[in-house]
């Protein structure tokens, strides 16, 4: 494996898990390895619902990030949404040491402690806290206090909270995935990483990432991060309102047209008719003008919500760099537009651009991979994760292992009963074969053998049954009575012819 430090990210939304893998280039910026995004159904509105089916996709969402990374994954970078996580401000202040008042180094550390102590409400956890600003004693703001003189150093900082049930659920998806959480934070809080530069955070921005299940608003100005906000409704409010739309429309089918023909605004919309099939028979047309009247009240919503909190965080008109969309929902057809309409404010819609190469713009060019992109920005500022080395060979070899064996248990009984017991049988038949085969054979040498038998003798033995069965029943002993009491009926037929006895035996 090559000396590469690789950052992981994994994005948990509402409808898919996504798996981006990182290493960082010269410059410090980020060069995107790997993406995978796996679809699931185990989510609602950024909680977990069904933590089977969600480690089930983040499984198959490693495993293709691997495969393109070429590395093991242990352990990543998680981000999680919904409203269960939200911000809080607390205000606290130290004195100082100095004799002449002036703030030093340790004012700020004391001051940070104080903070590190701050206690999260029963059943919430503290993710993530930073300083919004710090003032002197006399109430002036001031960017960076060390060197400045005053009494007491005070300063509000921004706490980002989740609920402990929502991180649990999450913290048991990883366990039955094989993952390691190295760090876990609000998406609302980093997804500006990725598609918002510093200049645009100094002069007061609001990103809002319009998810499937999740709206989250972020705000930016003076260079921090001064609120965030999840709103329960997404992209998914606006397939459930397409689908009951004039009669029913099949859910696979509803997503496509959204994206393909859908918009956020009817007086920017073509009058037309829009004609679906599914499979073999055809669906009822409907209009696009029906079709963007539908999309276009429910993403209303979904800005007046939004901007309603930019209102109440107090930033409605501290917004210099307007507002920027991303998530799956921003290239809806015309949304920018309808955002525009609702807040008055500069809208743009915004992929992954900001800290990664130009190589890997491509990428990341879809809206909703700007939250993973986020999380391996901010990922990298910690530090690279621990990676394994990918064996490609691995996953194959312990796959056919078992089929070679199953192999070898099919093959074995095959050879075994049937060639072995044809040659068996093969070798048992011919050993009585033989026994018979020599008993005539011995009928024919054993004549020639001796001398005192002629020809006509051996014919008649040959062709009687009753001696063959004889011989059959006795063997060599009894073919040797049967010709002796042949020779002997013989020599008596004549009584009148005389016979010596040395010669007759």
């Amino acid at each position: 494996m090559d000396k590469k430090s690789y950052i992981v990210a994994v994005d948990i939304g509402s409808s898919e898990v996504v798996v981006a893998v990182g290493s960082l280039a010269e410059g410090g910026v980020m060069n995107i390895e790997a993406v995978a995004a796996e679809h699931t159904d185990g989510m609602a509105a950024g909680l977990v619902d069904n933590s089977q089916m969600v480690a089930d996709a983040l499984r198959r969402a490693r495993i293709s990030a691997e495969q393109q990374a070429g590395i093991a994954i242990t352990e990543a970078y998680v981000a999680i949404s919904g409203k269960f996580v939200r911000c809080a401000r607390y205000t606290d202040h130290v004195f100082v040491e100095d004799a002449e008042n002036c703030i030093s180094s340790r004012d700020l550390a004391a001051l940070s402690e104080r903070m590190r102590n701050v206690k999260a409400s029963d059943g919430e956890i503290i993710m993530d806290f930073f300083p919004l600003c710090y003032k002197s004693d006399t109430g002036t703001e001031m960017k960076n206090p060390v060197g400045c003189y005053s009494k007491q150093l005070s300063s509000t900082y921004n706490f980002i909270l989740c609920e402990h049930m929502a991180k649990d659920r999450l913290r048991r998806v990883f366990l039955d995935a094989g993952i390691k959480m190295r760090e876990l934070y609000a998406g609302a809080a980093i997804v500006g990483e990725s598609v918002v530069n510093s200049e645009e955070k100094e002069e007061g921005v609001a990103v809002i990432d319009i998810g499937s299940g999740v709206t989250d608003v972020a705000i930016y100005y003076g260079g921090v991060l001064c609120y965030i906000a999840s709103i329960p409704m997404g992209g998914s409010a606006l397939n459930a309102d397409i689908r009951v739309y004039d009669g029913y429309i099949p859910p696979r089918i509803v997503e496509n047209l959204k994206k393909q023909l859908g918009s956020a605004v009817v007086d920017l919309t073509p009058d037309e008719m829009i004609q679906m099939r599914s499979r073999s028979r055809s669906i009822k047309p409907i209009s696009r003008l029906n079709l963007a009247a539908v999309i276009e009240a429910r993403m209303t919503d979904i800005a007046e919500y939004a901007w309603g909190e930019i209102k109440e965080a107090g930033y409605a008109k501290k917004l210099g760099a307007g507002i920027v969309l991303t998530g799956g929902v921003a290239e809806l057809m015309n949304v920018g537009e309808l955002f525009h309409r609702v807040t008055g404010q500069e809208v743009r819609t915004a992929c992954a651009e900001v800290g990664i190469t130009t190589e890997s713009l491509e990428k990341v060019s879809s809206p909703n991979l700007a939250l993973a992109v986020s999380i391996l920005l901010r990922g990298a500022q910690v530090g690279p994760n621990r990676v394994g080395v990918y064996i490609p060979t691995t996953p194959a070899a312990k796959s056919e292992e078992p089929k070679a064996e199953t192999a070898k248990i099919e093959e074995a009984p095959k050879p075994e009963p049937k060639p072995e017991p044809k040659p068996e049988p093969k070798r048992e038949e011919p050993k009585p074969e033989p026994k018979p085969e020599p008993k005539p054979e011995p009928k024919r040498e054993e004549p020639k053998r001796r001398d005192d038998w002629d020809d006509e003798d051996d014919d008649d033995v040959d062709i009687d049954d009753g001696d063959n069965d004889i011989a059959e029943k006795k063997g060599w002993f009894g073919r040797f009575f049967s010709r002796a009491k042949n020779s002997f009926s013989d020599a008596f037929k004549d009584p009148n012819e005389d016979i010596d006895e040395d010669e007759r035996w």
